[in-house]
């Protein structure tokens, strides 16, 4: 899990709003590890890690439909940059277990690409399973795996942590 000690307020005058208060009040940035060139935030909800931003969902869809929710929520669905980075993943799903990130194959060259078009180093993240048409990519403890698009699973969105 997250700790908190790295998630506090942007100033000491920063404090929560009640619960009563408006919906855009109660979304309430927090400040992340400020570097001296200002604060870097996430909206509430969602979980801060080194200069990005996630949000896991509780329910299960789709990868196509799941896609669509990150960009609903201006955000996309998770490219894993490093081993560090899956490792903080496996720590924030631990009892989730199966995951839809922003993987998907490429036709005709059946190449896995992100979602940010970038291709998948196969040398860092080995995908188990077939490579075929309508497979999107998944984590299932501690792997990438291969599955079809058309089985639903929880989903991750990922964005840039807010420079204030």
């Amino acid at each position: 899990m997250v700790s908190l000690a790295s998630v506090y307020p942007c100033s000491p005058s920063l404090s929560f709003p009640p619960e009563s208060s408006t919906p855009l009040m109660r979304s309430l940035f927090l400040c992340l590890f400020p570097d001296g060139s200002g604060c870097k935030v996430c909206p509430r909800d969602w979980l801060p890690h080194r200069d990005k931003c996630y949000w896991v969902s509780k329910e299960s869809m789709f990868w196509s439909e799941s896609f669509k929710d990150c960009e609903m929520r201006t955000s996309q669905m998770l490219v894993i940059q490093d081993r560090e980075e899956m490792e903080f993943i496996q720590n924030i799903t631990q009892g989730t277990n199966l995951v839809w990130i922003g993987l998907t194959i490429k036709s005709p060259e059946k190449k896995w690409t992100w979602v940010d078009t970038s291709p998948l180093d196969q040398s860092l993240f080995p995908v188990t399973g077939s490579a075929e048409g309508n497979s999107c990519g998944m984590i299932r403890r501690n792997r990438i795996n291969s599955e079809s698009c058309n089985t639903e699973f929880k989903w991750i969105c990922q964005m840039e942590a807010i420079l204030l």
